[in-house]
């Protein structure tokens, strides 16, 4: 009984379900559901791309596919939502996708996206048939391809010259997109340069400058990169540059360094130095008792036949002559001022440091006070003086100091006064009259200050060198009588110390007037040996030269 009830009820259902279908057959749609294939939403939707971590994942993405499971996958990234030009990064057949730092980076590079920051970066997954939902990701980049030069050229010339010292010879930038996007990370421009053909494996440093995307040389420092490299002097050659871009991690010290391509280019250098020697000097019991020591030099001046002596004088007197020879002199008259007389009468002077003048072409002088110095808590002697003393170089026509500087403030002030006294407003190295005090850090510095247009640089260097020891002036415990650098050389790493008095007995040359690094002569042959012997001394007056050009073979002369 029970069969024929269910076949019967069977067949009325039947029955009903076909009446229906006639009854919405024009309304009636049967569907089937979408297969479901979606791309999860990562949990980390901002990525940063750390270079110093390239091989790290830069991201995992997973999906569900029930109906195309196991097919052939690929991952598709685009810069829109409507995917306008999409981009493959890879194929798998897993329901996952990885890619490393480096790739996913390059990838984006690879589409030309400049930003570097919050790069919207929209992601998706595609079989044969279907294509998942897109997700977002926001991501942080790092600049793959180096910089390129502009302003200079392969075969550009540059013919530079003595007269034109100051004036800026090449102008050389680079674009970089990385400046310009919102990427909070410093980038240091190490300028180089080399003789073609050796790949810069003696490169000369140019320049460093961070965040800046160019640098002006002047003549005078073209020629001298040109020098260090290798072009001699009068001599047009050519010369390779680029530029190192580098970006270094704070946290792990990693370095990301790119490379510009090589521009290169034709120098004529010079010789650098500027010869303002004179045959004048200046002759007395105030200036070098009488002719017991050398003249002390007049030099020439931007007008011919005027010429101009910075010199320290004691009470006494003094007279000018030519040649160290009193064939051609000139003194004083009472009753003639400043006017200069042929074999006249000496001229009195009070100690002091005075500018001489001498005008030959109309045969006057004038002796004025004139003393350059650096004052400040940074100096030895504060803000009260006396002033740390600057000295004339004649080969670059500017005033020179090589001190010891401690954290402080200093400016530079004429005659220990403060008549006339410069600061920096700018902190751009040009000095203003009565500006801002200079802020120094502890350390040795080459101090330099030109008269012409008030500029200065402060330089840092490593060591001072002096002469020490018991034939020394003062002796085994100092201070030591210091060396200044030989100006004339300016490329090479050469100290003078000039008619220094020494006694019979033995010296050594130290740095820093300390004994952590010093030199003497094992074999008296002139060359020097860290912690040598000492070296003996006859008494005299002599000029001693160190040369540590070589810094593996240093030498010294005893002259």
């Amino acid at each position: 009984m029970k069969i024929i009830i269910n076949k019967l009820s069977y067949l009325l259902l039947s029955f009903v379900l076909i009446l229906g279908a006639c009854d919405v057959e024009d309304s009636l749609t049967i569907t089937t559901p979408d297969p479901e294939f979606t791309l999860d939403t990562p949990g980390i939707s901002n990525v940063f791309l750390n270079f110093s971590l390239p091989d790290n994942p830069a991201f995992t993405i997973s999906w569900q596919d029930e109906i195309s499971g196991g097919s052939d996958y690929t991952v598709e990234m685009a810069t829109d939502t409507e995917f306008t030009t999409p981009i493959s990064l890879g194929n798998t057949t897993n329901s996952n996708f990885s890619m490393t730092v480096s790739d996913f980076n390059q990838a984006i590079n690879n589409a030309g996206i400049t930003t570097f920051r919050d790069v919207a970066i929209y992601m998706r997954v595609k079989t044969d048939n279907l294509t998942s939902n897109n997700i977002l990701l926001l991501v942080t980049t790092y600049p793959v391809n180096a910089p390129a030069i502009t302003g200079v050229s392969d075969g550009d010339s540059f013919v530079l010259s003595v007269a034109n010292n100051d004036v800026v010879a090449l102008t050389m930038g680079w674009n970089d997109p990385i400046l310009d996007s919102s990427l909070n990370v410093d980038v240091e421009y190490v300028v180089e340069a080399d003789l073609p053909g050796s790949d810069f494996a003696n490169a000369v440093e140019v320049t460093m400058v961070k965040n800046t995307n160019s640098i002006s040389l002047t003549n005078i420092q073209l020629n001298r990169v040109a020098l260090e490299a290798g072009i001699p002097v009068d001599t047009a050659g050519d010369l390779e540059m680029r530029v190192r871009a580098i970006i270094t991690d704070t946290n792990t010290n990693e370095v990301l360094e790119r490379i510009t391509s090589k521009v290169t280019i034709n120098v004529t250098t010079y010789l650098t130095v500027l010869d303002l020697s004179s045959t004048w000097g200046i002759i007395g019991s105030a200036a070098n008792d009488w002719g017991a020591t050398p003249d002390l030099p007049f030099f020439k001046t931007d007008v011919d036949g005027v010429l101009v002596a910075y010199v320290n004088l004691i009470d006494g007197e003094i007279k000018f002559r030519e040649n160290s020879d009193w064939a051609n002199n000139y003194g004083g008259d009472s009753s003639t001022g400043g006017a200069l007389v042929s074999g006249g009468s000496n001229i009195a002077v009070t100690a002091g440091s005075y500018k001489i003048t001498m005008d030959l072409n109309n045969l006057t002088y004038s002796i004025e006070s004139f003393s350059l110095g650096l004052v400040g808590s940074a100096t030895e002697n504060s803000w009260d003086g006396p002033d740390m003393v600057m000295q004339y170089d004649q080969y670059s026509d500017v005033f020179r100091a090589i001190v010891t500087l401690t954290d402080g403030e200093m400016k530079f002030r004429l005659n220990n006064d403060w008549g006339t006294n410069w600061g920096d407003d700018g902190v751009d190295g040009t000095a203003d009259a009565g500006g801002a005090n200079i802020v120094i850090t502890a350390g040795n510095y080459i101090v330099t200050f030109d008269m012409k247009d008030l500029t200065y640089t402060l330089e840092k260097i490593d060591n001072i060198w002096g002469l020490v020891g018991s034939g020394a002036p003062n002796g085994w415990d100092g201070p030591d009588a210091q060396f200044t650098r030989d100006w004339s050389k300016p490329f090479n790493d050469i100290w003078i110390l000039e008619n220094v008095a020494v006694t019979a007995g033995e010296v050594k040359f130290r740095a820093n007037n300390a004994w952590d690094i010093n030199y003497g002569d094992n074999g008296n042959d002139g060359t020097l040996e860290a912690g040598g012997a000492n070296i003996p001394t006859d008494a005299g007056t002599f000029t001693f030269v160190l040369d540590f050009s070589d810094p593996n073979a240093p030498t010294y002369t005893k002259n």
